[in-house]
């Protein structure tokens, strides 16, 4: 061989080299995007047909095993909760699996879902109204950052939240309220 020859085919070599090193960098230099399937909303909403004792009630009965950030006000004897007009609760982080948000990624060609970890807060206001007590219930819902190699990388709160986790706890609340008031 010429040494030419060896010049051309250690730099068509090398070249090689690099565009694969650099096709690499890039399909690894953005993390993975999160998909979100697409549901119908939900209400996040409910009045119910019964006094403040019974709603407050069954919504401390749903909280209970969850940690207790905030309520207001914060310590209400039978008889105050009778006559009050408004009353909140805020829960602290609580962690869990998102329904609806999820990475997608192939694995030999085949198509593979991960359901992302998310952490949420929930925020209840129960107010007074003709008929009963309105129960609205908000959300905070942060997803955990996945870096390229499944690690976590901290979490980022999410614009468009799910809907289906206040109406589960509007239907928790529901069946609370329902377990607890006698027989009319």
């Amino acid at each position: 061989m010429s040494p030419s020859f060896k010049t051309a085919f250690a730099f068509s070599i090398t070249l090689v080299q690099t565009l694969a090193v650099s096709g690499a960098l890039v399909a690894c230099s953005s993390s993975p995007q999160i998909k979100q399937d697409k549901y119908a909303k939900l209400s996040d909403h409910r009045t119910f047909e019964y006094g403040m004792p019974y709603v407050w009630g069954g919504i401390e009965n749903v909280f209970k095993g969850y940690a207790i950030k905030e309520r207001d006000p914060d310590d209400v004897t039978e008889k105050e909760l009778e006559s009050l007009k408004e009353r909140k609760l805020e829960t602290d982080w609580s962690y869990t699996q998102s329904r609806d948000k999820y990475y997608e990624y192939k694995v030999n060609g085949s198509p593979r879902r991960k359901n992302l970890q998310m952490r949420i807060r929930y925020e209840i206001v129960a107010k007074a109204v003709l008929g009963g007590v309105d129960v609205s219930v908000k959300t905070t819902e942060e997803l955990e950052k996945l870096k390229k190699d499944g690690t976590s990388d901290g979490y980022s709160k999410v614009s468009e939240v799910d809907s289906s986790r206040p109406a589960e706890i509007l239907e928790k609340i529901n069946l609370a309220i329902l377990s607890a008031v006698p027989d009319r």
